[in-house]
């Protein structure tokens, strides 16, 4: 006896039998029981769901002599000879290779003839949006308007291919993709039939390397079938796959909380050899760190499409982890998968953001630390929120001075006793370096007067106070355009904006680099909370002239310039017998 693939062996015979599309099911069970059925249907969905089996089903149903709850009988010559492939009044057409207008008129011209057994022709159209133009308009008229015999079935993994005025004249059904659950419930099942033993796990992973296609998740389990014997592992179908074991990914996650950088580059190493590819490595352990984050919570923990035993394993090291810890991995990850396509050297930008990783929890320690010297200062939340700290080397304080925190190079202990600050003044900025121990009221006694003498400044916000600080910059500066930029500009103020009106954007775009100078401005006003604006105001500078484009000289031009600068440039040209062109 020749082998029968399982996508074809155990195709399901009855509406009952569909796995993953009950709503398909019952729909068309009513439609027949309140003889309310449409003379065309557009199954519309992924490939492997089920699109193709559920319109043999319904024209088996359709034309069944014997029909008994909405199931087949099997028996009657209609349901023999559709089984044995020649019946007459059951007509399967593959759109991809019969797409012209002549197979269509050929099918318009057996829509004509009654059926000779049975109640209706029906005719199934497999990948319909493969029809040319032509053909989907000779199929206009039929399809609105066939004999009460003729039922027609259209089936497309691409809806959108197909023109509007099809979908318009077809009762539409769309079929989902079937989730993990199902299809390992069918391998069960079918493994069960076969005596052939799979853990749980192994079963998952064919599910989801599936996608949601039931005849991929067979076409996988025949495969695995026929290269293991005996019981078959996890391992054994993820190495048939070439699907990276999650075992590395749990020793990865290990490794980074024991911030064990050395064991993380010699797995990433391992991984690496047997041929696994950058990016396929990073959307694996992004998909573990997010089954790590979901299983946190009884309520997103229904969201695994996992065995057991290994959602046990992910509880378990979950329990190890916290939320700060997953969420920046994922973050840093992603990261990474955005930007590794232009990497040069993909290896090293995932190997960097391993070592990032393996000290994630220390990062996070630290800011716990800064967090708890933050309230001893008297920085509330609100202060944070409006000026977050820790993010950036230089954060600013509650209002409006900027504090530089430099953090120790060695690790911090998790909970000081009393982290130590010692202040030191640099152009109205207060750099704090925690130590151990600490003089907390000397602290911000310097803290205060270095805020006294930053508010002591009371400069006049006017247009003559700007000018000042843009002509001292300019003193400093090399570049000529900079320098014309700078000289071409005049201020608007109103309330705590600040409007740079310039004669042209190019103008614009040379200031808006210059970071210090716009810095320079929030220093010399350190009690308003200014906004920088810039405009084009070309009748606020009457005598700008915009500079001339330089002139394409001819080559004929060239030369008489360079006999003008030297004259025996001509003895040159003649001893070489160059000729000048026009």
């Amino acid at each position: 006896m020749s082998f029968v693939v399982s996508a074809r062996k155990y195709r399901p015979q009855h509406f009952d039998d569909l796995i993953g599309q009950d709503h398909i099911a019952q729909t068309l069970k009513n439609a027949i029981k309140n003889d309310q059925l449409a003379h065309a249907f557009l199954f519309s969905g992924p490939r492997g769901v089920g699109k193709t089996t559920s319109a043999r089903i319904l024209a088996k149903v359709l034309n069944c002599e014997n029909l008994s709850d909405y199931k087949a009988c099997g028996e009657c010559s209609s349901c023999k000879s559709f089984l044995d492939n020649a019946s007459f009044n059951i007509f399967e057409l593959d759109a991809a290779s019969n797409n012209s207008v002549e197979h269509i008129r050929a099918l318009n011209e057996q829509v004509r003839f009654q059926p000779q057994q049975g109640s209706y022709k029906i005719y199934i159209i497999d990948e319909v949006h493969m029809l040319s133009q032509a053909a989907f308009n000779a199929f206009l008229k039929t399809l609105e308007e066939p004999p009460p015999y003729a039922k027609f079935i259209l089936a497309t993994t691409e809806k959108h291919k197909i023109i509007p005025t099809i979908l318009s004249r077809c009762q539409i059904f769309d079929f989902r993709r079937i989730q993990i659950k199902d299809i390992v419930l069918q391998l069960k099942t079918i493994a069960e039939k076969e005596e052939r033993k799979f853990d749980d796990d192994a079963l998952h992973l064919i599910a989801q390397k599936a996608d949601g296609a039931m005849r991929d998740a067979l076409s996988i389990y025949d495969k695995v079938v026929s290269s293991v014997e005996g019981e078959i592992s996890y391992t054994e179908v993820a190495e048939n796959l070439n699907v990276l074991d999650y075992e590395y990914y749990f020793k990865l996650v290990d490794g980074a909380i024991k911030e064990d950088l050395t064991q993380l580059m010699l797995i990433y190493d391992d991984i690496a050899k047997k041929g696994f590819e950058a990016e396929q490595f990073i959307l694996g352990f992004l998909e573990h760190l997010r089954q790590l984050l979901l299983v946190k919570d009884l309520k997103t923990a229904a969201l695994l499409d996992i065995g057991d035993n290994l959602k046990k394993r992910y509880e378990d090291q979950a329990s190890l982890t916290s939320n700060s810890f997953l969420l920046s991995s994922l973050s840093l990850l992603n990261e990474t998968d955005i930007n590794i396509q232009r990497s040069q050297n993909k290896r090293l930008s995932v190997e960097i953001s391993l070592s990032k990783m393996a000290y994630i929890n220390r990062l996070l320690d630290k800011k716990k630390i800064f967090a708890e010297l933050d309230e001893d200062l008297g920085i509330s939340d609100d202060d944070n929120a409006k000026s977050p700290i820790i993010e950036t080397k230089e954060i600013k304080s509650p209002k409006p001075k900027q504090v530089e925190i430099q953090k120790q190079a060695q690790p911090l202990p998790t909970k000081p006793s009393k982290p130590s600050k010692t202040p030191s003044s640099q152009s109205g900025n207060v750099k704090i370096t925690p130590t151990i121990s600490a003089d907390i009221d000397s602290l911000l006694a310097n803290i205060a007067e270095q805020e006294n003498n930053i508010k002591s400044k009371n400069n006049p916000l006017s247009p003559d106070f700007l000018n000042q600080i843009f002509t001292a910059y300019k003193k400093n500066v090399e570049s000529k355009a900079l320098q014309s930029a700078i000289e071409f500009t005049k201020f608007q103020i109103s309330d705590d904006t600040i409007t740079v009106l310039t004669p042209t954007q190019i103008y614009i775009d040379y200031i808006r680099q210059e970071l210090a100078l716009i810095e320079k401005i929030h220093e010399e006003f350190p009690e308003k909370d200014l906004k920088v604006k810039f405009e084009v105001s070309e009748e606020t500078f009457p005598d700008y002239k915009p500079p001339k484009k330089p002139k394409h000289l001819t080559t004929k031009e060239k030369y008489e310039m360079l006999l003008i600068k030297n004259a025996d440039f001509k003895l040159l040209v003649e001893e070489l017998k160059l000729k000048i062109s026009n």
